[in-house]
Protein backbone atom coordinates (compact mmCIF):
# COMPACT_ATOMS: atom_id res chain seq x y z
CA UNK A 1 0.00 0.00 0.00
CA UNK A 2 1.58 3.30 -1.05
CA UNK A 3 2.09 5.83 2.26
CA UNK A 4 0.82 9.29 2.28
CA UNK A 5 3.49 11.23 2.33
CA UNK A 6 1.94 14.04 4.03
CA UNK A 7 1.05 11.81 7.14
CA UNK A 8 4.09 12.25 8.89
CA UNK A 9 4.66 14.87 11.78
CA UNK A 10 5.48 18.64 10.72
CA UNK A 11 8.29 20.60 11.90
CA UNK A 12 9.52 23.77 11.17
CA UNK A 13 12.94 22.47 10.21
CA UNK A 14 10.46 20.62 7.52
CA UNK A 15 10.51 24.45 6.01
CA UNK A 16 14.15 25.49 6.23
CA UNK A 17 15.69 22.39 5.17
CA UNK A 18 15.17 22.86 1.44
CA UNK A 19 15.82 26.03 1.25
CA UNK A 20 19.54 25.24 3.42
CA UNK A 21 20.28 22.47 1.05
CA UNK A 22 19.41 24.65 -2.02
CA UNK A 23 21.76 27.57 -0.14
CA UNK A 24 24.41 25.14 0.23
CA UNK A 25 24.54 23.55 -3.57
CA UNK A 26 24.49 27.09 -5.35
CA UNK A 27 26.09 29.49 -3.12
CA UNK A 28 28.57 29.94 -5.81
CA UNK A 29 25.72 30.60 -8.04
CA UNK A 30 24.47 33.36 -5.86
CA UNK A 31 27.51 35.12 -5.01
CA UNK A 32 28.55 35.12 -8.64
CA UNK A 33 24.94 36.78 -9.66
CA UNK A 34 25.17 39.11 -6.75
CA UNK A 35 28.47 40.49 -7.83
CA UNK A 36 27.48 40.94 -11.25
CA UNK A 37 24.31 42.76 -10.18
CA UNK A 38 26.67 44.66 -7.74
CA UNK A 39 28.78 45.95 -10.60
CA UNK A 40 26.30 46.82 -12.97
CA UNK A 41 24.55 48.95 -10.33
CA UNK A 42 27.81 50.90 -9.52
CA UNK A 43 28.67 50.91 -13.20
CA UNK A 44 25.61 52.32 -14.20
CA UNK A 45 26.39 55.57 -12.08
CA UNK A 46 29.95 55.88 -12.84
CA UNK A 47 30.39 54.66 -16.49
CA UNK A 48 28.37 56.37 -19.21
CA UNK A 49 29.25 53.61 -21.44
CA UNK A 50 27.52 50.80 -18.59
CA UNK A 51 24.62 54.01 -18.32
CA UNK A 52 24.05 54.41 -22.13
CA UNK A 53 24.06 50.11 -22.80
CA UNK A 54 21.48 49.80 -20.24
CA UNK A 55 19.35 52.75 -21.50
CA UNK A 56 19.50 51.24 -25.12
CA UNK A 57 18.67 47.81 -23.23
CA UNK A 58 15.94 48.90 -21.74
CA UNK A 59 14.40 50.74 -24.98
CA UNK A 60 14.52 47.76 -27.02
CA UNK A 61 13.04 45.30 -24.17
CA UNK A 62 10.21 48.09 -24.13
CA UNK A 63 9.98 47.55 -27.85
CA UNK A 64 9.76 44.01 -27.91
CA UNK A 65 6.86 44.06 -25.35
CA UNK A 66 5.61 41.07 -23.09
CA UNK A 67 6.93 38.63 -25.75
CA UNK A 68 10.19 39.45 -25.85
CA UNK A 69 9.89 39.83 -21.45
CA UNK A 70 9.06 36.22 -21.55
CA UNK A 71 12.52 34.91 -23.49
CA UNK A 72 14.33 37.12 -21.78
CA UNK A 73 13.31 35.45 -18.56
CA UNK A 74 13.26 32.16 -19.84
CA UNK A 75 17.17 32.59 -21.18
CA UNK A 76 17.65 34.22 -17.46
CA UNK A 77 15.90 31.52 -15.52
CA UNK A 78 17.54 28.26 -17.58
CA UNK A 79 20.79 29.28 -19.84
CA UNK A 80 21.87 31.80 -17.73
CA UNK A 81 22.12 30.04 -14.76
CA UNK A 82 22.79 26.19 -15.88
CA UNK A 83 25.84 28.02 -17.49
CA UNK A 84 27.01 29.50 -14.49
CA UNK A 85 26.45 26.25 -12.63
CA UNK A 86 28.66 24.37 -15.44
CA UNK A 87 31.17 27.04 -15.17
CA UNK A 88 31.09 26.99 -11.28
CA UNK A 89 29.76 23.98 -10.07
CA UNK A 90 28.83 22.44 -8.58
CA UNK A 91 27.24 20.38 -11.47
CA UNK A 92 29.39 20.28 -14.60
CA UNK A 93 27.99 17.56 -16.69
CA UNK A 94 25.13 17.45 -19.32
CA UNK A 95 22.88 14.41 -19.96
CA UNK A 96 19.22 13.58 -21.87
CA UNK A 97 17.75 14.19 -18.61
CA UNK A 98 19.31 18.04 -17.44
CA UNK A 99 18.33 18.97 -21.59
CA UNK A 100 14.94 17.50 -20.68
CA UNK A 101 14.48 19.44 -17.56
CA UNK A 102 16.05 22.54 -18.79
CA UNK A 103 13.44 22.63 -21.71
CA UNK A 104 10.25 22.19 -19.55
CA UNK A 105 11.84 24.65 -17.16
CA UNK A 106 12.69 27.54 -19.95
CA UNK A 107 8.85 27.50 -20.99
CA UNK A 108 7.82 27.49 -17.34
CA UNK A 109 10.23 30.27 -16.76
CA UNK A 110 8.45 31.70 -20.40
CA UNK A 111 4.99 32.28 -18.19
CA UNK A 112 6.37 33.10 -15.28
CA UNK A 113 8.06 35.95 -16.86
CA UNK A 114 5.00 37.13 -18.81
CA UNK A 115 3.16 36.98 -15.26
CA UNK A 116 5.93 38.86 -13.88
CA UNK A 117 6.19 41.77 -16.28
CA UNK A 118 2.03 42.42 -15.94
CA UNK A 119 2.60 42.49 -11.99
CA UNK A 120 4.86 45.03 -12.32
CA UNK A 121 3.08 47.35 -14.55
CA UNK A 122 0.11 46.77 -12.23
CA UNK A 123 2.73 48.10 -9.42
CA UNK A 124 3.44 51.13 -11.26
CA UNK A 125 -0.04 51.91 -11.98
CA UNK A 126 -0.98 51.51 -8.63
CA UNK A 127 2.16 53.06 -6.89
CA UNK A 128 3.42 55.10 -9.34
CA UNK A 129 7.87 55.17 -10.20
CA UNK A 130 10.28 56.66 -7.90
CA UNK A 131 13.18 55.82 -5.09
CA UNK A 132 10.64 57.04 -2.45
CA UNK A 133 9.64 54.79 0.46
CA UNK A 134 6.40 55.80 -0.31
CA UNK A 135 6.53 53.90 -3.85
CA UNK A 136 9.03 51.22 -2.69
CA UNK A 137 7.56 49.60 0.95
CA UNK A 138 3.79 49.33 -1.15
CA UNK A 139 5.19 47.68 -4.32
CA UNK A 140 6.80 44.93 -1.63
CA UNK A 141 4.23 44.54 0.62
CA UNK A 142 1.80 43.67 -2.41
CA UNK A 143 4.71 41.99 -3.73
CA UNK A 144 5.86 39.55 -0.74
CA UNK A 145 2.10 39.37 1.62
CA UNK A 146 -0.17 38.95 -2.17
CA UNK A 147 1.54 38.24 -5.19
CA UNK A 148 4.28 36.02 -3.87
CA UNK A 149 2.45 33.55 -1.50
CA UNK A 150 -1.00 33.66 -2.69
CA UNK A 151 -0.11 33.62 -6.59
CA UNK A 152 2.98 32.70 -8.19
CA UNK A 153 4.56 30.32 -5.42
CA UNK A 154 1.28 27.99 -5.80
CA UNK A 155 1.52 28.63 -9.52
CA UNK A 156 5.05 27.03 -9.38
CA UNK A 157 4.30 24.56 -7.38
CA UNK A 158 0.99 23.37 -9.80
CA UNK A 159 3.88 23.44 -12.51
CA UNK A 160 5.96 20.77 -10.58
CA UNK A 161 2.79 18.72 -9.23
CA UNK A 162 2.79 18.55 -12.91
CA UNK A 163 5.96 16.93 -13.50
CA UNK A 164 5.38 15.06 -10.80
CA UNK A 165 1.25 13.65 -11.42
CA UNK A 166 2.09 13.99 -15.29
CA UNK A 167 -0.49 16.64 -16.86
CA UNK A 168 -3.95 15.50 -14.96
CA UNK A 169 -5.58 18.80 -13.97
CA UNK A 170 -8.17 17.21 -12.07
CA UNK A 171 -5.00 15.03 -10.04
CA UNK A 172 -3.43 18.42 -9.49
CA UNK A 173 -6.76 20.27 -8.31
CA UNK A 174 -7.50 17.41 -5.83
CA UNK A 175 -3.70 17.46 -4.45
CA UNK A 176 -4.07 21.50 -3.42
CA UNK A 177 -4.89 21.28 0.60
CA UNK A 178 -3.25 23.24 3.33
CA UNK A 179 -0.77 20.30 3.78
CA UNK A 180 0.11 20.64 0.22
CA UNK A 181 0.72 24.28 0.53
CA UNK A 182 2.91 24.15 3.80
CA UNK A 183 4.91 21.08 2.39
CA UNK A 184 5.36 22.77 -1.02
CA UNK A 185 4.65 26.30 -0.79
CA UNK A 186 6.31 27.24 2.59
CA UNK A 187 9.87 26.03 1.92
CA UNK A 188 9.46 28.30 -1.39
CA UNK A 189 8.50 31.62 0.68
CA UNK A 190 10.88 31.99 2.97
CA UNK A 191 14.39 31.62 1.41
CA UNK A 192 11.92 33.88 -1.39
CA UNK A 193 11.67 35.96 1.55
CA UNK A 194 15.29 36.39 2.75
CA UNK A 195 17.07 35.89 -1.27
CA UNK A 196 14.72 38.75 -2.77
CA UNK A 197 13.77 41.19 0.85
CA UNK A 198 17.51 43.08 -0.01
CA UNK A 199 17.09 42.91 -3.53
CA UNK A 200 13.82 44.48 -4.01
CA UNK A 201 14.70 47.53 -1.65
CA UNK A 202 17.43 48.27 -4.40
CA UNK A 203 15.48 47.31 -7.49
CA UNK A 204 12.04 48.95 -7.02
CA UNK A 205 14.18 52.11 -6.65
CA UNK A 206 16.72 51.42 -9.12
CA UNK A 207 15.93 53.54 -12.81
CA UNK A 208 13.68 52.10 -15.07
CA UNK A 209 16.32 51.24 -17.41
CA UNK A 210 18.46 49.39 -14.59
CA UNK A 211 15.54 47.37 -13.21
CA UNK A 212 15.08 45.21 -16.16
CA UNK A 213 18.96 43.67 -16.32
CA UNK A 214 19.06 44.12 -12.69
CA UNK A 215 16.17 41.52 -11.95
CA UNK A 216 17.09 39.54 -14.80
CA UNK A 217 20.68 38.98 -12.93
CA UNK A 218 19.00 38.16 -9.36
CA UNK A 219 16.48 35.93 -11.04
CA UNK A 220 19.34 34.47 -12.81
CA UNK A 221 20.70 33.29 -9.53
CA UNK A 222 17.54 32.56 -8.05
CA UNK A 223 15.92 30.23 -10.35
CA UNK A 224 18.26 27.57 -9.56
CA UNK A 225 17.50 27.90 -5.75
CA UNK A 226 13.60 27.83 -6.89
CA UNK A 227 13.79 25.06 -8.92
CA UNK A 228 16.09 22.56 -6.45
CA UNK A 229 13.43 23.64 -3.60
CA UNK A 230 10.47 23.77 -6.00
CA UNK A 231 11.18 19.67 -7.13
CA UNK A 232 12.89 18.59 -3.52
CA UNK A 233 12.53 15.05 -3.55
CA UNK A 234 10.92 14.94 -6.90
CA UNK A 235 12.87 11.66 -8.30
CA UNK A 236 12.52 10.03 -5.11
CA UNK A 237 9.04 10.86 -4.97
CA UNK A 238 8.66 9.77 -8.68
CA UNK A 239 10.02 6.23 -8.09
CA UNK A 240 7.28 3.05 -8.32
CA UNK A 241 6.28 1.63 -4.81
CA UNK A 242 5.58 -1.44 -4.61
CA UNK A 243 2.50 -2.87 -2.44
Amino acid sequence: MRPDRFSAPWTFWDALRPGLLAVRAFYRVFIFFQAIGIALFFSYHNSPAVHTACDSFAQWKTQGGIALTALLTALAGTVLPELARTIVGPDRTWNLARLRRLGWNFLFFATNGLLVDLFYLLQATLFGVGATWQVIAPKIALDFLGFVPWFALPIAVSYFLWLELGWSPLRILRSWSWRLYRDRVLPLILPDFVYWGPLLIILYGLPIALQVPFFLLAFSGWSLAFVFIGSHGLEKKSEPTHP
